[in-house]
């Protein structure tokens, strides 16, 4: 009887550790499991599991806790959205990750990233189909990648 019980402690701890890892809604990973895991993700907005809520004239920071699969020496952000069926890049104030995490960074260790984007008042109040957040290394591969749904709007008006 009590490998029985065993077994079955076994299976529940595999079953919380596989959900343990996985991003909560509306936040994915879009980066292909074999360059990296994203252990971690987080705004600094209201989220749903629809789309998280970005209002014009704050700061928009996203943070994520990732480990790579292989060593990588030059590291820099790439912001792309995606509005109806088209791409828009955006700049970042700082794209540099290394300045902020120092490289190389190292396969199997632990990073915690941020950055944060400004949003203008000028921009149209608009979901956004997809956001992605793409760390890329010197060679232009991609590294890390989430993914989310947000709704730009002004503070205090019905979505």
């Amino acid at each position: 009887m009590a490998v029985n019980y065993f077994t079955i402690f076994i299976f529940f701890a595999l079953i919380l550790t596989t959900f343990s890892a996985t991003l909560k809604a509306p936040f994915k990973q879009c980066s292909p499991p074999s360059s990296s895991e994203v252990i971690k993700v987080s705004v600094n907005a209201p989220c749903t599991e629809e789309y998280c809520t970005f209002y014009k004239g704050t700061d928009a920071r996203l943070e994520f806790v990732f480990n790579l699969k292989k060593k990588s020496h030059k590291v820099r952000a790439k912001v792309v959205a995606t509005i109806g069926t088209i791409d828009h890049d955006f700049a970042l104030p700082n794209s540099d990750v290394c300045q902020q995490l120092g490289c190389p960074l190292k396969n199997g260790v632990q990073y915690t990233y941020y950055n944060s984007m400004y949003v203008s008042p000028t921009y149209p109040s608009v979901k956004v189909n997809q956001m992605r957040y793409y760390l890329i290394d010197g060679k232009g591969r991609e590294l890390v990648c989430i993914s989310l749904p947000v709704m730009i709007t002004e503070k205090g008006s019905q979505q």
